[in-house]
């Protein structure tokens, strides 16, 4: 497994402890449950990261106050993060409006990064092209109108920088103009990389709006093969960009189970493949198969008493 640090900071689960021993699970894509025991509270979030092929963190809470800070992958497996053992009591929480987790590929752009030394406006260099653009897009031109917007993306990409505000937009309207070429899934591509860079730059609401172009391009093929490709673009930004209460990574993992079941009804012998055949990662409903028993992790075993300790 890879280091916990690498496994993104949304979503998080709650696997609250009672005192009668059982345990409470909460959290994204999940339906708040009572489990007996913990290893059935970790099969439930366990579940969830199958569903969205990577491992998830995980909060779990003793009845003594002590919390554990855990990763939980799709095969069950349990570790904790680096540097989050047990505290002695939960955190408080905030009060006012939750501070912005950024990944750190987002810390790697700018906040505000700005034209480069020496560039022009971009409003007064571009304006005139993307006219041009939608111009042609309005009359049918839809080849003339990708063909300008590509080259209109990779020069201001060149000169203001490629998360520069301008430049974004305008490679939006490079995703609008190719996906009416034909060429739907580099449209999705196009749009979510429009949509990953307005979310490093702290833009909920942009960012939100260029994934939402990107999936409704995506919900519309009618390709079972192309739409499968382009999902796994789709299904890297709803990992990034959720959605409120993850409402939209929900609905995109959704459609991509229903485009894997489609395919697999019109494949002769699909079912008889083999599971090293299967493609990466499959999203499936049904139990992962019986594990070989593995050693109970540091939070299966009784935490201490963090009251009684010193």
């Amino acid at each position: 497994m890879r280091e916990s640090t690498d496994v993104p900071a949304w979503p998080v689960y709650d696997l609250t402890v009672h005192n009668d021993g059982r345990i409470l699970t909460s959290g994204p894509l999940i339906p708040t449950s009572g489990h007996a025991t913990r290893a059935a509270a970790i099969e439930v979030v366990a579940g969830a990261a199958a569903r969205l092929g990577r491992a998830v963190r995980a909060t779990a809470t003793e009845p003594s106050g002590a919390v554990w800070q855990l990763v939980v992958t799709p095969e069950g497996e349990v570790s904790e993060v680096p540097g989050g053992g047990a505290r002695t009591t939960a955190p408080r929480k905030r009060k006012g409006r939750r501070p912005v987790r950024r990944s750190a590929e987002a810390a790697a752009v700018p906040a505000a990064s700005g034209p480069r030394p020496g560039a022009p406006k971009g409003d007064e260099t571009y304006a005139e092209s993307l006219a041009q653009v939608v111009d042609h897009l309005d009359a049918g031109r839809t080849d003339q109108a990708g063909e300008l917007a590509a080259r209109l993306d990779t020069q201001a990409a060149g000169v203001l920088g490629v998360s520069h505000p301008e430049a974004l937009r305008i490679r939006e309207v490079h995703a609008r103009a190719t996906a009416l070429a034909g060429d739907v899934v580099r449209g999705v591509q196009l749009y979510r990389d429009v949509a990953e860079r307005w979310h490093y730059r702290g833009d909920a609401e942009r960012a939100e709006t260029a994934a939402g172009h990107a999936e409704m391009l995506w919900m519309r093929m009618t390709h079972v093969g192309q739409a499968l490709a382009a999902g796994v673009n789709v299904i890297r930004m709803r990992n990034q960009i959720p959605g409120r209460g993850g409402e939209a990574l929900a609905a995109a993992l959704e459609h991509r189970e229903w485009l894997l079941k489609t395919r697999d009804a019109n494949e002769p012998g699909a079912r008889k493949r083999s599971v090293a055949d299967a493609p990466a990662p499959r999203v499936v409903a049904n139990r992962p198969a019986p594990r070989a028993p593995r050693p109970a992790p540091t939070w299966e075993r009784p935490a201490v008493d963090t009251r009684k300790a010193g």
